[in-house]
Order: structure tokens, then C-alpha cells, then sequence
């Protein structure tokens, strides 16, 4: 008998492969406090990890990095459009993670990202069904895409 898979994605998926950056944002299960050093100036830094995109939708996102990243992790993220003046700024919480299958070099992991807000707008206040191209369509698509008409090129 054939497994039936269910697809639980509520908006499509759009390929895209964009320069990622992101950092974690700590929270009460973080045990061990520490500071960076900087320059000789205490204060905390928190590290920035790289990635690059896989997918987009209207209101996520999916990149590859080394950094293992545990479900529920809050992250801040800038997402570098070839085309764009400056970073796009999203933030979001991973919803899964896991290593994606490796016979040689470093552990990669591919995570899915829900966003909350893109450029400090909040994401589920911006998602809209364009009824001229039937899509649906959100600020994240807007800010990596462009308008869906300019995306068709009309």
C-alpha cells in the first residue's frame, strides 16, 4: 500500500537563493551568561551566522547553514537582494531544522523559519489574495520579489 504524504504548507513555496544572515535571539532557556569583548569595550554580541535561502512563501522562509538550530528559537534575519539598497530585515521562530545528509565536509542543516515581520511590519497584517493573478501574496514576497505583477513582468 502507497503512503500518502499531506501537504501541511498553508502558501506555496517560491525557489530563491539569497545570501542570508541571522542571529539568535536568547531567551530564558539560555543557562550560561556571558559577555564578548570588543575592541576593549564590555557589552554583548551576539554571533551572526550565514545561510542562503532555499524557498520564500508569504509569510516564510527556508535556508541552508552549519548552524544546528532548535525548534522554537527566535531569530533575526537579513536577507541580501542582489538588486536591493540594504538588507531586508525579517524576524521570525524556527519551526523544524534537521542535517540534511552529507558523505564529506561540514554538517549542514536546512530550518524552516516562520516570519513575524519583515522591515518592522508585522507579516500576517500584510498577507493579501491578488484576485487578478489568483496568488496569494504578503510583504516577505514584496520585499524579495517585488510586486507579483512586476514579478510577471506586467
Amino acid at each position: 500500500m502507497k503512503k500518502i504524504k499531506i501537504e501541511r504548507r498553508k502558501y506555496p513555496r517560491y525557489d530563491t537563493e539569497l545570501k542570508v544572515y541571522f542571529q539568535v535571539r536568547y531567551d530564558v532557556r539560555t543557562k550560561v551568561k556571558f559577555q564578548i569583548m570588543t575592541n576593549g569595550r564590555e557589552g554583548a554580541v551576539p554571533h551572526k551566522y550565514s545561510g542562503l535561502s532555499k524557498n520564500v512563501s508569504a509569510e516564510g522562509l527556508s535556508f541552508a547553514s552549519n548552524k544546528r538550530l532548535e525548534n522554537g528559537d527566535i531569530l533575526f534575519i537579513e536577507v541580501y537582494e542582489p538588486k536591493a539598497k540594504g538588507p531586508i530585515r525579517m524576524e521570525g521562530q524556527v519551526r523544524w531544522s534537521r542535517k540534511i545528509p552529507r558523505t564529506k565536509g561540514k554538517n549542514i542543516f536546512q530550518t524552516g523559519v516562520e516570519l513575524f515581520s519583515v522591515n518592522g511590519k508585522p507579516v500576517a497584517d500584510s498577507i493579501y489574495f491578488d484576485k487578478k493573478y489568483k496568488v496569494m501574496w504578503s510583504a516577505v514576497l514584496d520585499s524579495v520579489f517585488g510586486s507579483f505583477a512586476s514579478t510577471m513582468g506586467a
